[in-house]
């Protein structure tokens, strides 16, 4: 067998077992290429779980609230100073948007719901559940 098919039977096995535990399955052609971003989930989990904030964003930015969102999201991801003094600086970058709310003009926005250590708050772990993780094979990350 060449290692291409072991490679293609590898990635297949993986998917199956990422999807088999909840993960989404994406298409390449709905990845942001230019702000590298899955737009479908980040404005998905935004909206179920944080109406009022989305409300209100939209009425900060009539025009394309949800281009303008994206754009914000990409804008906070690209700066990353996880040593930075200052502890404002370290909100940015992956993890520093995961673990921190995104602020634009008075909105305030989780990107994810860590699993709760209890299941007492209900809200909690229903945002919790509403996480998307996805999986997208061969995609051809490339602006």
């Amino acid at each position: 067998m060449s290692s291409k098919a072991n490679e293609f039977t590898f990635q297949n096995d993986m998917i199956r077992q990422l999807v088999a535990n909840g993960w989404l399955l994406g298409k390449p052609e709905n990845y942001n290429r230019e702000l590298a971003l899955y737009s479908e989930d980040l404005l998905g989990f935004v909206k179920e779980t944080q109406d009022a904030q989305w409300q209100k964003f939209c009425k900060l930015y009539p025009n394309d609230p949800e281009n303008k969102f994206l754009e914000r999201v990409a804008t906070q991801l690209n700066k990353a100073d996880p040593n930075a003094a200052n502890k404002e600086l370290r909100t940015f970058g992956t993890l520093g948007v995961l673990r921190h709310e995104l602020r634009d003009r008075g909105t305030r926005f989780s990107l994810c719901q860590f699993k709760p250590e209890h299941d007492l708050n209900p809200d909690t772990l229903a945002r919790y559940q509403k996480n998307r993780l996805r999986v997208v094979p061969e995609l051809v990350y490339s602006p």
